[in-house]
């Protein structure tokens, strides 16, 4: 902590209790007598000065009467007390002096707050790097660990939003800043590396990331989260551009894999529960070398074994970017230059390396998995269209079924009736979603919550495979609230108030972990008298849309009867899109090609 905190650098070395020269010279007894003319000594001419021993006498009665004894034992404590306040008054001033430095009055105009969001594996060698970086400028760096789900939220608040940012990869900046509709403005292109490692206990050789996808109860993380969930699809990416893989063979395997992982990821899926996962059996992961290397250096005799395809590795990055408002724009970018030099400094490469991070070069370092081969894409828009697909493939759905009960859905449809169509394409598209899938049901009509009220509860938005009350699973238990919902039919629909609830409940309970949505399903068009009109609908989905919380609103129509250019207004609205099955035979078409479009959506 430097200059202000060091022993060295108080007065006298902390030594305020030694006897030095000075107080020794006071406490020494004094050479000569006394001598002082008495008062009382006659007249003004009387002044012959007594002997000896009668200079003694009025010298000691002199002390005596007088309080000279007293003031003589003084006045050496005072000598002591006059060289410690002087002390005092140096160590108070080194203090002013510090804090005069600290708040500008040397040096610096004024300390300036700069908040970080950091990656959270780069949190701690950040936080100490940060430190120093503090005590050497006139900022003050806060870092705070933010997961990559949570960054798009804390990027649109505002002042409150972070100054700075240092995310995992520039894939990751790119995605999220598009996302909330800002500029990325890179301070740094790279302050650390990492490469993207296969760790298990048992590998197989890999040539390419493909043999990678293909691995047996492989697990990723979530893209959304971090960019070695994303490392397998760039990996791939770049084997088709050297022909070696077609497009729509990666598109088959990210299917693919997307389905293995989130039928397996868990609710509390991260990267240590990860590699505690291939510690204690045979499943491989996808990690960083950074990642690897903490966590054996903190698990003693694991077995674990990290490698990299022949074809090469996808490299994490970890740039620095300028994330301020327009007003404090220019300071951030300042401060970040000089939280860059303390990053590139040899006291914070030790810092970074010693918490397992390569350099911005890649060069190897100790107990990692030496020199690799980088793979990298040099056109961006192909990267960004590949990882939208894999995206919106790998990250799980969370999603507001709604359905209409209205009488109209008691309709003849073949030789069935319209609600009967829907629970069996319901049924059918619920066999789709993957563990993960987050999923709840409401029923629609009019006051079918009670007065005022158009939309009942049929299933709270729970994970499929989250226990149900039954003992059954929330896959079991939705299936059955949509077959006993549409049982009871009746009434007109109330399509726009419940749009808007639905919206607003997915909105309000937003898991930035998840693709949220809404999914409206109906026969008619709004015939609620009381409730609000179509242009206000629109109106208030605009005003509630919020980039760091993207919920979509799929609609679904049923039958000729249905309000098609109303559905597909409000789809529009928020960026989703419309379907509808005109006849009874295209609605369990229709609501599987809806689930399953979601790929050729993100391939625009």
């Amino acid at each position: 902590m430097g200059r202000h905190s060091s022993d060295a650098d108080r007065p006298n070395g902390g030594r305020f209790g030694e006897d030095t020269g000075p107080n020794k010279a006071q406490s020494a007894p004094r050479s000569g007598p006394i001598s002082r003319p008495t008062a009382r000594s006659g007249d003004a001419g009387g002044s012959a000065e007594p002997s000896t021993g009668s200079r003694r006498a009025v010298a000691a009665g002199s002390e005596e009467e007088f309080g000279f004894a007293h003031r003589k034992a003084r006045s050496g404590r005072r000598g002591v007390w006059i060289w410690a306040g002087a002390a005092l008054i140096v160590v108070i001033a080194l203090i002013a002096g510090f804090i005069l430095w600290r708040t500008g009055a040397v040096g610096c105009a004024e300390r300036t707050r700069i908040a970080v969001a950091a990656d959270p594996a780069m949190d701690a060698p950040l936080r100490s790097v940060a430190a120093t970086a503090s005590e050497d400028s006139c900022y003050d760096y806060v870092v705070t660990a933010t997961p990559g789900a949570e960054i798009p939220g804390k990027l649109t608040q505002g002042d409150q939003s972070p100054d700075l940012w240092v995310p995992d990869s520039q894939v990751q900046a790119r995605r999220v800043t598009t996302q909330v509709r800002k500029d990325l403005d890179l301070i740094a292109p790279s302050v650390a590396t990492s490469p993207t490692v296969v760790v298990g206990k048992k590998l197989p050789e890999l040539n390419s990331w493909v043999d990678v996808m293909k691995l047996s109860d492989l697990r990723t993380g979530s893209p959304i989260d971090t960019s070695t969930g994303d490392a397998p699809i760039i990996g791939a990416l770049a084997e088709v551009n050297d022909s070696k893989l077609t497009s729509e063979q990666l598109t088959e395997a990210m299917t693919v894999l997307a389905i293995q992982q989130n039928n397996a990821r868990l609710a509390n899926d991260n990267e240590g529960t990860r590699l505690n996962l291939a510690n204690t059996s045979e499943v491989p992961v996808v990690t960083s070398e950074q990642q690897y290397l903490l966590f054996t250096r903190t698990h003693p005799g694991s077995e674990l074994k990290a490698s990299v395809p022949a074809d090469g590795t996808v490299l994490l990055d970890y740039p620095l970017v300028n994330t301020a408002g327009t007003g404090k724009r220019d300071e951030a970018a300042k401060a970040g230059k000089a939280l860059q030099d303390a990053l590139n400094s040899d006291a914070g490469r030790s810092s970074l390396t010693s918490a397992g991070y390569r350099a911005p070069d890649a060069a190897p370092i100790d107990g990692g998995i030496g020199q690799v081969k980088t793979l990298e894409l040099k056109d961006p828009t192909q990267v960004d269209k590949a990882i939208r697909q894999w995206q919106v493939l790998g990250v799980p759905i969370r999603t507001l079924v709604v359905e209409d009960t209205s009488g109209s859905m008691d309709a003849p449809a073949g030789s069935s009736t319209r609600a009967q169509l829907l629970i069996d394409a319901s049924t059918a598209g619920l066999k789709l979603f993957p563990n993960n899938t987050m999923i709840g049901g409401w029923a629609f009509g009019i006051d079918k919550g009670g007065p005022g009220q158009d939309w009942r509860e049929m299933a709270p938005i729970r994970r499929l495979d989250a226990p149900a009350a039954d003992g059954g699973t929330h896959r079991q238990a939705l299936a059955k609230a949509v077959r006993d919902g549409l049982q009871l039919l009746g009434g007109g629909t109330g399509l726009y108030d419940t749009t808007l609830a639905a919206f607003k409940e997915v909105q309000n309970t937003y898991d930035p972990n998840y693709s949220n949505s809404v999914i409206i399903m109906t026969d008619g068009k709004n015939e609620d008298p009381n409730s609000i009109s179509l242009d206000e609908l629109l109106g208030q989905l605009k005003q509630l849309e919020d980039p760091a919380r993207p919920v979509l609103v799929l609609t679904i129509g049923i039958s000729e009867d249905a309000d098609t250019q109303a559905l597909k207004a409000i789809a529009d609205a928020t960026g989703g899109t419309t379907y509808v099955a005109e006849t009874p035979s295209d609605i369990g078409t229709v609501f599987i090609d809806a689930i399953q479009a979601r790929v050729a959506a993100a391939g625009r």
